[in-house]
């Protein structure tokens, strides 16, 4: 088995202890992506409700595949806690230049609306809960001010998801029969 994936079985290879104590960061490094993978998955479950329970193996799937992405990001150090960064230093993390570009990149077509903002007309984009909530694991999410449709979530559900990012609601809006939030950092 170990010759058939290029790995030569004659040399010894260093042992996961090994590996752990030459680079004591790694095991912390794991543990708070373990916990951080735990946290993602309970909190989309929560997000799907009901839905979930109807289909676990395919939620579960996609779950899977979306905590793939927000790990790399996380490697990139986008979405980890600032005390964490400091903990680990800004060189164990990979160059996260190309994770920022490619976030750019991704909400760039997002649509827009003009929205009276305070004293002045302003374009907002407008982002589905969801979507928020995805960026924000992510640690890519970079609006200041932005609208949110809610796509039928509960508001208090919502109210309490931004809070937790540093956001709040400023407005209420309804345009063309929807009800959206105008979302502002604090």
């Amino acid at each position: 088995m170990a010759e058939e994936i290029g790995i030569d079985s004659e040399e010894e290879q260093p042992s996961a202890d090994e590996i752990t104590q030459s680079h004591p960061l790694l095991d912390e490094w794991s543990s708070y992506i373990l916990s951080r993978r735990e946290q993602y998955a309970t909190e989309r479950v929560a997000i799907i409700g009901r839905e979930y329970d109807s289909n676990k193996r395919a939620w579960d799937n996609i779950i899977e595949r979306e905590w793939m992405i927000m790990e790399e990001r996380l490697r990139g150090g986008l979405g980890v806690d600032r005390e964490m960064k400091e903990y680990f230093g800004n060189n164990f993390f990979k160059n996260d230049e190309a994770l920022i570009a490619e976030a750019i990149e991704l909400t760039a077509n997002f649509p827009t609306t003009s929205v009276v903002f305070g004293e002045t007309n302003r374009e907002l984009k407008i982002y589905t809960f969801e979507d928020f909530l995805m960026l924000s694991n992510q640690g890519i999410f970079r609006e200041d001010n932005f609208l949110l449709d809610p796509q039928s979530k509960w508001k208090r559900k919502i109210a309490k998801s931004v809070s937790e990012y540093g956001y709040s609601q400023t407005q209420t809006l309804f345009m063309e029969g929807e009800k959206y939030y105008v979302i502002s950092r604090r």
